[in-house]
């Protein structure tokens, strides 16, 4: 007696389910295949972008923008942040009494400078000393002193609310005497901090050494190229 085919001992039982079964492999198949080359994919493009460099200091990726800001310059004119638009800026902040650390540290970026221009890479960039001393710099000792150093300098001060408020955008910390008196003294930190030509926070040397920071400097250069 023939069996019907509903009945699991029939030969042809398992027919009805084969087409089925078989998208749902094919499927599944195909599912996974797309996932790995997916998952491939995703991992070459990782492995190819190119990683931050590495400096002397603290490089930030993404940078941070910076916030609007009035100072006054050497030539007693409103210096705000579109003045370092388009250029790479090399930032300084310092007082022209300064016994030590701020001399030796414009010697260091004057020697920077020079190399950069060396390797054609100082075509725009502007370099910045910014006083955290506005009682005793005035605009015109200022533009003196930073040209001292190398006629490419340039100075600027503002008010003690103006300088606060931008040296915390940039981590630096001073200390002027709560009563200067004679000649004073201002503690500071010592650190050169790169703006970039959008006028966001790129990079912090935390070491003057010229030969050092124009490395780093062409590392940015080359990875900044790439973004």
């Amino acid at each position: 007696m023939m069996k019907p085919r509903s009945d699991p001992d029939h030969p042809n039982f398992f027919a009805g389910f084969g087409a089925p079964r078989g998208r749902m492999l094919l499927i599944l198949a195909a599912g996974i295949s797309a996932f790995s080359l997916g998952l491939w994919l995703n991992t070459g493009l990782i492995s190819d972008r190119v990683k931050p460099p590495t400096i002397a200091g603290i490089f930030l990726a993404p940078p941070k923008p910076i916030e609007d800001f009035t100072l006054i310059d050497q030539n007693e004119q409103p210096f705000n942040k579109e003045r370092w638009r388009g250029r790479w800026t090399f930032l300084y902040f310092g007082y022209t009494f300064c016994p030590d650390v701020c001399p030796l540290t414009l010697l260091e970026l004057n020697k920077m400078q020079k190399i950069l221009a060396q390797e054609n890479l100082d075509k725009n960039n502007a370099y910045l000393f910014i006083s955290i001393d506005p009682n005793r710099d005035t605009p015109e000792r200022l533009g003196k002193y930073a040209a001292y150093f190398n006629p490419r300098f340039q100075g600027a001060t503002g008010t003690s609310e103006q300088l606060a408020g931008l040296a915390r955008q940039f981590g630096v910390y001073y200390k002027v005497p709560d009563t200067p008196e004679g000649n004073y003294t201002v503690d500071h930190s010592s650190t050169v901090v790169l703006i970039d030509p959008q006028v966001r926070l790129r990079a912090i040397f935390t070491q003057d050494n010229p030969k050092i920071m124009a490395a780093d400097f062409r590392k940015i250069l080359e990875y900044t190229a790439t973004d």
